[in-house]
């Protein structure tokens, strides 16, 4: 595949057959986006912090007509909403219960701009897609699914058919974030258990972060089935201890940040 900067900010790396990553090294948390293009339409998935506009980067990879869809309502994956007209997000209560009179207008526990002093900016929203929803972008299938977690409201998508994951913040190489408002670690193993039944041991597994202060940082993160086992086995043997730590090791790529009241949301619920 191949790799080319567009500009001095943003990186372009075409990972699989008609998908493009388009990543922001320069940025701290490393956010990586993900064009997929069917035959007849095409899709952005996640649109970066809105420190740069991505719709030129976007518009120079495509001319088919676009569905811009977010992992989730952090600011560092909808900056650049408002600069696209087609959106859509999943169906999920959380997300309905902020579009006001039409208009989406994130909470501040889900958008969490006040880390970088991040302004959200009002969008409408075209579509409401429902969390097993199959977007047919012509040719091409990618699949709604709910990768709660990191956020309540978080979604990945799975291609079956090229057998890639776009994970977004489920997983991805360094700090997984579950020390934020909204982090739930009985929802993120809950979800780890979901992905392992869905996916197979040669599925790439693409991310929404690289690593920072690393060469790796200019090429679309890739994880692996053995990394979504690491993370199960993790959470499991948390699960078991009873023990909180603010930080605990995954394995050599990944270590785990929680909070309390994600531990919290251990009690009176179940996961094998």
């Amino acid at each position: 595949m191949s790799f080319r900067w567009f500009d001095d900010w943003y990186a372009i790396e075409q990972i699989a057959e008609g998908v493009t990553a388009i990543g922001e090294s320069h940025y701290h948390q490393v956010n990586w986006n993900y064009l997929i293009e069917g035959q007849t339409r095409a899709l952005l998935f996640d649109t970066g912090p809105g420190i740069r506009n991505i719709a030129p980067v976007v518009e120079s990879l495509t001319s088919k007509p676009l569905i811009v869809l977010p992992s989730h309502m952090h600011f560092d994956h909808t900056g650049n909403l408002h600069r696209f007209s087609n959106i859509a997000m999943a169906d999920l209560p959380i997300l309905r219960a902020c579009n006001i009179d039409g208009v989406l207008q994130a909470s501040d526990d889900l958008y969490l701009g006040h880390y970088e002093n991040m302004v959200w900016k009002p969008v409408a929203v075209n579509a409401w897609l429902p969390i097993g929803h199959e977007i047919d972008l012509g040719g091409r299938k990618v699949e709604l699914v709910h990768t709660p977690g990191h956020s309540p409201d978080s979604i990945s998508l799975w291609e079956a058919d090229a057998n890639i994951l776009f994970a977004a913040d489920f997983i991805y190489p360094g700090p997984l974030y579950a020390q934020v408002p909204g982090s739930d670690l009985h929802d993120y193993l809950a979800s780890t258990q979901r992905l392992l039944a869905l996916i197979s041991a040669q599925t790439e597994i693409f991310c929404a972060h690289g690593k920072e202060n690393n060469e790796e940082k200019y090429f679309a993160p890739v994880m692996r089935f053995s990394d979504i086992c690491d993370l199960e086995t993790a959470l499991l043997k948390l699960k078991a201890s009873g023990e909180k730590p603010a930080e605990s090791v995954i394995n050599e790529k990944m270590n785990l940040l929680a909070s309390e009241a994600a531990y919290a949301c251990w009690s009176g619920r179940s996961a094998r």
